[in-house]
C-alpha cells in the first residue's frame, strides 16, 4: 500500500475538531465530508463538546473511536493540536491533515518542531498545517474547508497557497477544467511535492500536473518530476522569483545565481513547464487536459482575418513551430470553396466574409492534409460572421477525428468581446481551448509539441561517470597535496589543483623576486602576469594584471604595489605570494563557474566570460550531476551560442572540450564537499579539436 493512499484513498475519515457552527473550519470539513459518507465513506466527528454532528455520532478523542481511522483532519487549535497528533500516533494513524494555522508561518517554530517530532516518532504521513486540504474527486473526498466543488477530470493541483487553489477551482468552471487530485501543502512539514508527483506518476486519473510553489526543501524534486514528465506534462507556478535579499557573494558566480536563476535551472532539467504568470498556468491546463500530442511541428492557422494570421505567423516562428506547406490535393480542394481573392497559403485567409461553409470546407480539407498535425482557427466577429456556427463544426471536426482515430491538437482563437463569447463557452465546453489571442494559441500548442518529445529525452552517464572515476583516483592518489592547495587557494593553487583534476592549464611560474619575474618571462616568451593572492579575488579591479608586458621586472614592482595598496585600503589582514608569470593563451573567453545552492546542491554556470559577464549576464545554470548531453543543453540556453558555433568565416569552437570543462567542474563540486565556489573567467576556448586552457580560476572553500 502507498504511503500515501491513507490520504488520497481512505475508506475512514475522522474530523478533530468537528461542528456544524457556520464559519467554523470544523464545519466546512464536516459539511464536505457529508458527500464521501453518501457513498459509503465512514466518517466519525470528534469533538467533546458535542454528541453528534450532522447526526453522526461524535467522540470525545480519537483513542475512543471504535477502529483506527485511515485519515485523520486537524481543525482546532495550534496549541491542541500537537497533542491531537500525538493521540493519533498512538492510535495507530498512519494519514493525517492538519489544517490548523499558528505554526512556523507565524514564526512559531517551537511548536512545530513539537508536531515534526511526533509526525516522525510515529510515522503519520501529513499534509499541512496551515493547509486547506485535499480532495480526490473520483472517490468523492472533499478533506478540506475548501466550498463544495465537484468538476471531475484529470489534472491534479498542488500548491502551496490555499488563496491560489481556491481562485484556480472557481475559474474552473469558466474554462471547463476538471481536476482529479488538488491538495494544499500549507507548511509541509511532512508530505514533500516530490512524494506527490512519485504518486500521481502511475495515478490513471491523472493526465497533467500543475504545482503552485513557494519554495522546495530538497533537490528530490528534480528527479521525480523529470520521470514523471516522460509521461505527463508537469507545469509549475514559481513566485518570489525577486532577488531581493539574496546574500552578496566572492565569485562572478555567487552575484548571478541568484534563487530565480537557480530554480529556472532545476525546473529545467526537470522537464517541466515553468510558466511566467497564473494566466499561463491556466492556459497550458486548458490545452493539456483536453488536447492529443502534437506529433510534429507542423501548424495549419486558419483565419478570416489577414491582421491575425500574420500575428499568429510571427508566433510560430518565434516558439519554434513551423507553419506546414500544404498538399497539392489540399491547394486544388480549398480552390473550389474559396473566393478568388482567398490566397491558398498558410496562414489560410478565408476573407472577412467567410461563412460557416467556408470555415467547415477548409476545417475539413486541412485536417485530412498529410502534412498538418496541429490546426489553430482563427475567428474575428465580422457582419456576416457565425461564431457560435463556425465553433460548432469545429467541434463536429474534433469529434470526427475521435471516431477515426486520428487525432491532431484542435485550438481556437476566437478574438473579441460579448459576440464571440457564446462560441468560446460552446468550445470550452466541448474540449477546444480557446485564446483570446493567436500569440497564446501559438505558444500552448508548441508546450503540446514539446511534451510529446520529452520521452525521447534521456541522459548518458557513461562519460559522467568516467571523469568520477578519473578525479576519484587523483583525489585518492595525492591527499596530501590536494590539502596544501586548498589550504592556500591562490591563482596557482587553484590551477595546480584543477590540474591535477585533468585541466588544461597554460604553463607558469611564481615570482616572488623582479629578478625570477624577469628570467621566467623571457623563458615563456609572451605571458600574463597576474598578482598571487587568495585575498585578491578579483586582480583586475586591483590593477595586478598585466598583459605582454615591455619590462617584467618592472611590471613584477608595480603588480606588488597594488596589491599592497589594495589590502591596505581594504583593510585585509591578507598575504601575497608572488607574481605569476604565464604563457600566454587566446580563444574563445567563457567563463565556468560553481557554487552551493542551499536547497538543489551544486549549481554550475556558463556563459560569456570575460570582464562583461556581469554586464551582459548571458549565463546558463545547471544542477548537478552534469551528463555530456545535459551540458550541451545548458550551452545551447545561451543567447551567444551562435558565437560558439561560428559566425562571419570564424571556425567553430571546440563545444565538445567545453562540455567536458562543465562536466568536471560538475564532479569536482559532487567530489570535493569543502568547496563552496569554482570561478573558472575565461577558460579560453580554442578551434574544434585544438581543446582550451583554463585561464583563470579561483577557488573558495568553507
Amino acid at each position: 500500500m502507498n504511503t500515501l493512499e491513507g490520504i488520497f484513498n481512505p475508506k475512514s475519515v475522522a474530523v478533530i475538531g468537528a461542528s456544524e457552527i457556520e464559519g467554523k473550519v470544523g464545519q466546512s470539513v464536516m459539511k464536505n465530508l457529508l458527500n464521501f459518507k453518501q457513498h459509503g465513506g465512514k466518517v466519525y466527528p470528534i469533538n467533546k463538546k458535542y454528541n453528534e454532528v450532522y447526526g453522526i455520532k461524535c467522540y470525545g478523542s480519537v483513542l475512543d473511536v471504535p477502529e483506527t481511522p485511515d485519515l485523520v483532519i486537524i481543525s482546532i487549535p495550534a496549541e491542541y493540536a500537537v497533542d491531537a497528533m500525538e493521540e493519533c500516533g498512538r492510535k495507530g494513524v498512519k494519514a493525517a491533515i492538519i489544517i490548523t494555522a499558528g505554526f512556523a508561518e507565524t514564526n512559531n517554530h517551537v511548536l512545530e518542531d513539537r508536531l515534526k517530532a511526533i509526525i516522525d516518532q510515529y510515522g503519520i504521513r501529513t499534509i499541512g498545517p496551515n493547509c486547506l486540504g485535499v480532495i480526490n474527486l473520483h472517490n468523492h473526498l472533499n478533506a478540506s474547508f475548501s466550498k463544495e466543488f465537484s468538476n471531475m477530470g484529470n489534472i491534479a493541483f498542488i500548491s502551496q497557497s490555499g488563496a491560489i487553489m481556491t481562485a484556480l477551482l472557481d475559474i474552473a468552471n469558466y474554462y471547463n477544467l476538471g481536476f482529479s487530485k488538488i491538495v494544499s501543502m500549507g507548511n509541509k512539514i511532512d508530505v514533500q511535492e516530490y512524494e506527490l508527483l512519485n504518486y500521481l506518476e502511475n495515478d490513471p486519473h491523472t493526465k497533467v500536473v500543475a504545482l503552485y510553489i513557494e519554495g522546495l526543501k530538497d533537490e528530490k524534486f528534480i528527479s521525480a518530476a523529470k520521470k514523471i514528465s516522460r509521461k505527463k506534462p508537469v507545469i509549475v507556478l514559481k513566485s518570489g522569483k525577486s532577488e531581493e535579499g539574496a546574500k552578496a557573494a566572492s565569485s562572478h558566480t555567487g552575484s548571478l545565481a541568484g534563487n530565480n536563476a537557480v530554480y529556472d535551472a532545476a525546473f529545467k532539467k526537470s522537464r517541466v513547464f515553468n510558466v511566467e504568470s497564473f494566466e499561463d498556468l491556466v492556459n497550458l491546463l486548458k490545452i493539456f487536459s483536453v488536447q492529443p500530442p502534437m506529433k510534429s511541428k507542423k501548424l495549419a492557422v486558419i483565419t478570416n482575418a489577414g491582421g491575425f494570421g500574420v500575428l499568429a505567423a510571427d508566433s510560430v516562428e518565434k516558439c519554434g513551430l513551423e507553419l506546414a506547406d500544404f498538399s497539392a490535393t489540399t491547394i486544388s480542394e480549398l480552390k473550389k470553396y474559396l473566393p478568388d481573392t482567398s490566397g491558398i497559403s498558410n496562414p489560410l485567409d478565408l476573407i472577412g466574409d467567410a461563412d460557416v461553409n467556408r470555415y467547415k470546407h477548409a476545417f475539413e480539407l486541412v485536417e485530412n492534409d498529410p502534412n498538418v498535425d496541429g490546426l489553430l482557427a482563427i475567428l474575428t466577429p465580422q457582419g456576416m460572421t457565425d461564431a457560435l456556427g463556425v465553433a460548432r463544426e469545429l467541434v463536429k471536426l474534433k469529434n470526427y477525428m475521435i471516431c477515426k482515430k486520428d487525432k491532431i491538437p484542435i485550438v481556437a482563437s476566437f478574438v473579441g468581446g460579448t459576440s464571440v463569447l457564446e462560441a468560446r463557452s460552446y468550445l470550452q465546453e466541448k474540449g477546444i481551448p480557446s485564446f483570446i489571442c493567436p500569440e497564446l494559441a501559438v505558444h500552448a500548442l508548441a508546450c503540446l509539441y514539446r511534451q510529446s518529445h520529452l520521452m525521447d529525452k534521456y541522459d548518458s552517464p557513461e562519460y559522467l561517470n568516467e571523469i568520477r572515476s578519473e578525479i576519484a583516483e587523483a583525489k585518492a592518489n595525492n591527499p596530501e597535496k590536494i590539502d596544501e592547495l586548498l589550504a592556500n587557494a591562490n591563482e596557482s593553487n587553484s590551477k595546480e589543483f584543477l590540474k591535477l583534476n585533468g585541466f588544461a592549464i597554460p604553463e607558469k611560474f611564481v615570482a616572488t623576486t623582479k629578478e625570477e619575474a624577469k628570467e621566467y618571462a623571457e623563458n615563456l616568451g609572451k605571458v600574463v602576469m597576474k598578482v598571487v593572492s587568495a585575498d585578491i579575488l578579483h586582480k583586475s579591479d586591483a590593477g595586478c594584471v598585466i598583459i605582454d608586458p615591455s619590462d617584467a621586472s618592472e611590471a613584477f614592482e608595480t603588480i606588488m604595489k597594488n596589491g599592497e595598496k589594495y589590502l591596505f585600503d581594504r583593510k585585509i589582514d591578507g598575504i601575497i605570494d608572488g607574481v605569476l608569470i604565464e604563457q600566454f593563451v587566446t580563444g574563445k573567453e567563457i567563463i565556468i563557474g560553481a557554487k552551493r545552492d542551499p536547497v538543489f546542491g551544486p549549481v554550475v554556470m556558463t556563459g560569456l566570460g570575460g570582464i562583461f559577464v556581469e554586464v551582459l549576464k548571458d549565463v546558463s545554470f545547471g544542477i548537478t550531476p552534469i551528463t555530456k548531453e545535459y551540458a550541451g543543453e545548458i550551452l545551447h540556453s545561451l543567447k551567444s551560442y551562435k558565437i560558439l558555433e561560428g559566425v562571419r568565416g570564424e571556425n567553430r569552437s571546440d563545444i565538445e572540450f567545453l562540455k567536458e570543462l562543465i562536466v568536471r567542474v560538475g564532479v569536482l563540486m559532487e567530489t570535493y564537499d569543502e568547496i563552496s565556489e569554482i570561478d573558472i573567467n575565461p577558460a579560453f576556448i580554442k578551434e574544434e579539436g585544438q581543446g582550451g586552457f583554463v585561464g583563470d580560476a579561483l577557488i573558495i572553500t568553507k
